[in-house]
């Protein structure tokens, strides 16, 4: 069933020994879209009939979770515990503890004191001018700087994703996506960079949303490679249990451990990625304060308040998402990246403020060329070694979840018009047009 189970993704970071930090580098900072598998088969027309409001947790999970989940239980049960190490998923997780840049090995990261302020989820810069401090969404802290001209980002270099922007600057998507400039080398020409359009450039005081696309956020290969030889493991064991105590087995709680495929899919499976294909990664309002609490946002209501709490005091912003969603949609369709990768752990952003809206599609390191001979349509459930990533389910729950905010938003507005004391003039005033102000 999991044919290929042969060929591990080789992780960059395996080589170096934990002690040196190797999760500084975290490439695939997209780990960090634990995606959570789907709903229903969701093309865009079954997901029209599904009664308003209906509640995700009746929703179907792809059958690769339920298969997943059983295939896991079947695994003898390593008696080694494993130690967690820089290339796990989970380092997303970790890193809202605070661990900041002091892990950082100083050599060639000198240029980060120009960083005003660090949170965990976004990083505030000044450029060169030390005017305009500009901030933009990060998954991991030292993976962005400041560019060298105005208008642009410095993301770490990701082999995997430089090809993806190479191959999106001659496809339909390109208008969709940021601009890539090539590489710029720092200082010292340790790490390397990709030069970015900064999508933040032309907001004032931007809200800005990263929400992750697909009902998974690994790669096959991954679980497949942590299928190999699963050891114990005590950390995961941990998180699952401060998340939901009754989410391991007995077997787990007499053990005190999981093992890291079995944390991957479960870890699906507490946000809305497995049911509805997409999930909240984190939220920043225009006055700075931002949350990546989203990890067990799950239910379609639930998410509708987030989305409603985000656009709330900007109604303009939420017919310009649907429309700019929709023309993402439909270039989906004739886009040849699409139809060729599988499209794992990327994300949505939607950045707006008092004036303007738009969603960008962002992070591709973990987008890959399909194996030959596999052909996915990125609305069929996944089942392990289909290589589906619900992509386009994500995206037509979000169209549908904002089309009913939009819904309600013009209802309430309607309403409050009945009840505002009329200032419409009646009758021939030739005078009234003064005081009309």
């Amino acid at each position: 069933m999991d044919a290929n189970d042969t060929e591990p993704v080789q992780q960059p970071t395996t080589s170096t020994p934990t002690g040196r930090r190797a999760r500084q580098h975290h490439h695939h900072h997209h780990h960090h879209h634990h995606h959570h598998h789907q709903r229903h088969s969701g093309s865009s027309s079954s997901s029209e009939e599904r009664p308003s409001g209906g509640g995700v947790g009746e929703l179907t999970r792809s059958p690769g979770y339920e298969q997943y989940s059983q295939s896991l239980l079947a695994v003898p049960w390593p008696t080694d515990y494993g130690e967690a190490s820089s290339d796990d998923l989970s380092s997303e997780w970790e890193s809202d503890a605070g661990d900041g840049p002091s892990q950082v090995k100083p050599s060639g990261w000198r240029k980060l004191r120009s960083i005003v302020q660090w949170t965990p989820f976004f990083q505030t810069y000044k450029n060169k001018q030390g005017k305009h401090p500009w901030v933009q969404l990060a998954g991991h802290q030292g993976n962005f700087k400041a560019g060298p001209e105005q208008g642009t980002i410095l993301k770490k270099l990701c082999p995997k994703e430089e090809l993806c922007f190479q191959v999106l600057m001659e496809d339909k998507l390109r208008p969709f996506v940021p601009e890539y400039k090539g590489q710029v080398a720092c200082e010292g020409g340790d790490p390397v960079y990709l030069q970015l359009q900064d999508l933040l450039g032309d907001f004032v005081q931007p809200c800005v949303m990263d929400c992750k696309i697909g009902v998974r956020t690994y790669l096959e290969e991954e679980l497949a490679k942590a299928k190999e030889k699963p050891k114990l493991r005590k950390d995961m064991y941990d998180k699952m249990i401060q998340i939901d105590k009754d989410a391991p087995t007995e077997e787990e709680h007499r053990l005190k451990g999981v093992t890291k495929p079995r944390y991957m899919v479960w870890r699906e499976t507490i946000s809305s990625t497995a049911t509805l294909g997409f999930r909240i990664e984190g939220i920043r309002k225009s006055d700075g304060k931002s949350s990546k609490d989203f990890k067990t946002t799950k239910s379609r209501s639930q998410v509708m308040t987030a989305f409603q709490d985000f656009t709330e005091g900007f109604p303009h912003a939420v017919p310009k998402y649907i429309q700019r969603l929709k023309d993402i949609r439909a270039t989906l369709e004739h886009s040849e990246f699409f139809s060729s990768h599988e499209v794992i752990g990327s994300s949505l952003l939607f950045v707006h403020d008092r004036h303007n809206a738009s969603v960008w599609l962002i992070d591709f390191a973990k987008t890959l060329v399909l194996p030959s001979g596999i052909k996915i349509d990125h609305s069929s459930h996944w089942v392990v070694g289909n290589h589906e990533d619900g992509y386009l389910i994500g995206i037509n729950n979000i169209i549908e979840i904002f089309m009913e905010l939009k819904d309600v938003g013009d209802a309430k507005r309607a309403q409050q018009a009945l009840l505002l004391p009329t200032t419409v003039v009646t009758g021939p005033s030739d005078a009234s047009e003064d005081d009309t102000a």
